[in-house]
């Protein structure tokens, strides 16, 4: 009687998970396809600036679908209009959007999932900052002082048993400027934390690398896997007398990178970046 009555208890508790389970699953599900409508009906509308309450419902509705249980491990695949990012050992997600209030002013939101070896998953919010300096490679960015960008790559480094990861990021800026960007987070007690003296070139030590130019010209910063480092456009003032004014900044058809060496990136000039 006791090992049918542990039995029918066992079952009950098990189809109470799934039941759990299933339901977070729909509910998750539902709020993608949510989701997938109202990014369509924030980008579709012409005029810029209209659509600010969308954008501050989309940030509200991910927020709580991103800390459902099975979140983490849900793939959000219609979202395409979105960076979606996930770290080589599955151990952090970031999502990040963009949406033009006016030509001269863009809004970001972040989010970040960390997952720990158990498996268990908990959500962090990045708060963009407004301080002048926020473009300062030296700025002391944190998850709660952030310089707000659209992310587009993670790499995923050890160095003595620690896991750097590498985010890659596009600033639109303002109708003069645009910015790309290369960061440096670590876990520390499970809270994503921006790292300082990442980025060696020569003798500088730089927390962070911004890359400001011309909003009117492209350049590229990506990790090209042949070289193993991080490729990027050599940027110059297209003239010596704009020196410091980036609306004149653009690349000179030269690359440079960076090289993931015992912890850190280390410059190396004039890479042969040709395929």
């Amino acid at each position: 009687m006791h090992r049918i009555f542990a039995i029918g208890i066992s079952l009950l508790l098990s189809f109470t998970l799934f039941s759990q389970e299933n339901e977070n699953y729909l509910q998750i599900v539902e709020a993608e396809r949510e989701l997938k409508r109202m990014f369509e009906e924030l980008y579709e509308v012409e005029v810029t600036g209209t659509n600010m309450d969308r954008f501050h419902a989309i940030d509200s509705l991910f927020y709580e679908a991103l800390q459902l249980p099975g979140s983490f491990d849900h793939r959000w695949g219609s979202l395409d209009m979105i960076g979606k990012l996930v770290s080589d050992d599955g151990l952090v997600k970031v999502f990040s959007w963009v949406y033009m209030a006016s030509r001269d002013q863009y809004h970001y939101t972040a989010f970040i999932q960390v997952q720990d070896r158990r498996g268990e998953s908990e959500l962090f919010r990045l708060n963009p900052g407004d301080a002048e300096n926020m473009m300062s490679e030296d700025y002391p960015q944190s998850i709660d002082d952030w310089h707000g960008k659209v992310y587009y790559s993670i790499l995923t480094n050890e160095y003595k048993r620690k896991t750097f990861y590498t985010l890659l990021g596009a600033d639109f800026k303002d109708t003069k400027t645009s910015a790309k960007t290369i960061e440096v987070l670590t876990i520390q007690r499970g809270k994503p934390v921006f790292r300082d003296d990442q980025f060696l070139d020569g003798g500088t030590v730089r927390d962070r690398v911004v890359l400001e130019y011309s909003a009117e010209l492209t350049i590229s910063v990506q990790f090209n896997k042949r070289l193993g480092m991080i490729v990027f456009d050599h940027v110059v003032p297209l003239h010596p007398l704009y020196h410091g004014h980036y609306q004149f900044y653009g690349p000179d058809g030269s690359y440079n990178g960076y090289r993931f060496t015992e912890g850190i990136w280390v410059l190396e000039e004039d890479v042969d970046a040709r395929n």
